[in-house]
């Protein structure tokens, strides 16, 4: 990078020079030197997920992948058995191949959140140091400059979510797994997965049914014609059979007292059926925790997201055993979408479903980091969010819960730090409308989210709708809350970004004007938000190139910040950090100096050396050079 940032707001940063630092919003991140060279993979990288222990016949299919040079998309029925064919012919590739990255691909949202774990599994120093968006962008880079690699984007619903993706990485493989045969025309070949011939599902059958101990298995071609050869409900069937010494044409009876099959999501619902009656008068939490897993993303199911009740574990042990979920070494659990799917269904008690949902919203609210702004938290948001979408999939916003609003609150600035500024636009928008259908539209929290949605609108882009809303705010606030509350402030305050932003400067001028007055007569000149408004004040004036009054507003803001916060609170370290970057700017390179050094000192005291505040302070003063005073004989 080079040149100069610029940066406007209360809590932003402007520097020049080259010294190796993105702005994010309110925060510095710091590049470590390995971010600044090239990318190294580590040797043997492999992430697939062991879905294939059992894996049967597919012959022609594999050697069809090994032929191919180009995207294959693996299409097929759900539970056909798509995930485990391209998880074992990855696996096979891991000998040749690297690095060897399985990415769900669900969503846009879920390409990107693999992406950026692709490049801190490269890299595990840049966890907690770059945004989710920078990350992406790094592995993107790398995977267009080298070969020899295989990415596997498993269940893609819609090709546009993948396109971007596929255009910058041509020269290593990638197989793509869908539900969906068409609209694939340009992008792969496509190879349909029918459903296995019957001796490949009785083979499949009986290595399930036998792997623990020997079972008769007589009966097994009639069970597995039943359920249609589908290998979800043969595998389901089979673990039943195993775990409680059923015979195939016993468990055939008993399914034939539910009913017909029907369609595949039927037939599943009807294994599954026999193996929760089952496990009903044993281990009473099972069905209870498979309805609420249903409402996550099926991948790696964080054991945050758990009930931290006594029995889980054995519950989940049973799942396991019967074949309805995988159990990680980390504690975190997987569950094919389609047995997602049926614990979605409502059942024969009224309100199980509503319940289970309500219970995903708490859990996820439990599992949310309570700072989404430290860095520290990131790897567990990034963890964290493919649940968080997923259950905003499978909901309609008319349900959402308190506890939901909150977990979005906390995700949008999450998003929006880590520069996924549209998808904090939707968290936001997501947040505020149910805030306000909960308790309608003059609550102050919910009017409070409405200042973050304007705020995430600016970030995007999104300029116009940006002010729109933001005076569309101002004039809520006014009506219900006063002119001279705080919301009603920072509101006005957002409405003259969003002019500055558009173009507007000297509306922006005019208007951040009136709310520092407004700021410090109602709140005092030495309040937190007067001082943050007069610094916001002189970003809108530097983004106009008016230096001298920049510097005049951020030196009283950082003045007034040191005396009244100290000089080692957040918001005065930024504002200092500002004010030496615009006296840098400003030519003013001796005090730019004498300001770096003295905040080098306090950064490293306060945050600690490797902190990226002091790395900035550190970087930007090397940058200057030397005191030509000082280095003077």
């Amino acid at each position: 990078m080079s040149g100069s940032v610029e940066a406007s707001g209360a809590r932003s940063v402007a520097a020049g020079g080259d010294i190796g630092w993105v702005h994010t919003g309110d925060r510095v991140t710091v590049l470590p030197p390995g971010a600044i060279g090239p990318v190294r993979c580590p040797a043997g990288l492999v992430n697939v997920p062991r879905t294939c222990d059992h894996f049967v016949g597919r012959a022609d299919q594999l050697a069809a992948l090994d032929r191919e040079e180009g995207p294959v998309v693996v299409c097929g029925l759900g539970g056909v058995g798509k995930s485990s064919l391209a998880a074992r012919w990855a696996l096979g590739q891991a000998r040749h191949r690297n690095p060897v990255w399985w990415l769900a691909a669900e969503s846009r949202a879920d390409v990107d959140a693999g992406l950026a774990g692709l490049a801190a599994a490269m890299q595990p120093e840049l966890i907690g140091v770059l945004p989710q968006e920078a990350l992406r962008e790094r592995a993107l880079q790398w995977l267009s400059v080298h070969d020899g690699w295989l990415l596997v984007l498993d269940d893609v619903t819609d090709p546009a979510d993948v396109e971007g993706l596929l255009a910058r990485t041509g020269r290593g493989r990638i197989v793509l797994t869908s539900r969906s045969t068409s609209a694939w025309h340009g992008i792969g070949r496509v190879l349909d997965l029918p459903v296995p011939p019957a001796d490949e599902a009785v083979e499949l059958f009986t290595r399930v049914a036998t792997h623990a101990a020997p079972r008769h298995t007589t009966g097994a071609d009639r069970l597995c014609e039943a359920l249609g050869h589908l290998p979800l409900g043969v595998e389901i069937a089979a673990a039943y059979c195993a775990r409680t010494a059923t015979s195939p044409d016993a468990y055939l009876a008993e399914l034939g007292r539910s009913g017909g099959l029907g369609t595949a999501e039927d037939g599943v619902a009807r294994v599954l059926g026999v193996t929760l009656n089952r496990l009903a008068g044993t281990v009473r939490q099972a069905s209870g925790i498979l309805r609420l897993l249903g409402w996550f993303g099926p991948d790696r199911i964080p054991a945050a997201l758990l009930p931290p009740v006594p029995g889980v574990r054995e519950a989940l042990g049973e799942l396991a055993a019967h074949s309805m979920v995988t159990l990680h070494e980390d504690g975190s659990v997987s569950v094919h979408r389609l047995v997602q799917a049926v614990a979605r269904r409502p059942s024969g008690r009224p309100g199980t479903v509503e319940e289970a949902r309500a219970l995903a919203e708490m859990a996820l609210a439990h599992a949310a980091p309570p700072e989404s702004a430290d860095p520290a938290h990131w790897e567990t948001w990034r963890a964290l969010l493919p649940h968080v979408e997923a259950h905003l999939r499978h909901t309609d916003p008319a349900g959402d819960g308190e506890a939901l609003m909150q977990v979005l609150a906390a995700a949008g600035l999450y998003l929006g730090l880590n520069g996924l500024h549209e998808a904090a636009v939707e968290a936001y928008e997501r947040a505020t409308a149910g805030w306000e259908r909960l308790y309608g539209p003059d609550h102050a929290p919910g009017l409070g989210l409405r200042g973050a949605l304007v705020e995430a609108l600016l970030r995007a882009g999104r300029v116009d709708e940006a002010a729109e809303r933001a005076r569309e705010a101002v004039r809520t606030m006014t009506a219900v809350l006063g002119p001279d509350a705080p919301y009603t402030l920072l509101a006005r305050s957002c409405l003259a970004t969003a002019y500055a932003k558009a173009g507007l400067v000297h509306r922006a001028v005019t208007l951040q004007s009136e709310v520092l007055a407004d700021m410090v007569r109602v709140l005092g000149p030495d309040s937190r938000e007067a001082l943050a408004a007069c610094s916001e004040l002189a970003g809108i004036h530097r983004a106009a190139g008016r230096t001298g009054e920049a510097l005049a507003l951020c030196a009283h803001a950082a003045a007034g910040m040191r005396a009244v916060l100290g000089e080692e609170d957040p918001d005065t370290l930024i504002a200092r950090i500002n004010l030496a970057g615009l006296y840098a700017g400003a030519g003013a390179t001796g005090r730019a100096r004498a300001d770096y050094a003295e905040l080098l000192a306090v950064c490293a005291r306060r945050l600690g050396d490797d902190h990226p505040y002091t790395v900035h302070v550190r970087e930007a003063a090397r940058t200057l050079g030397p005191d030509p005073a000082r280095s003077a004989p």
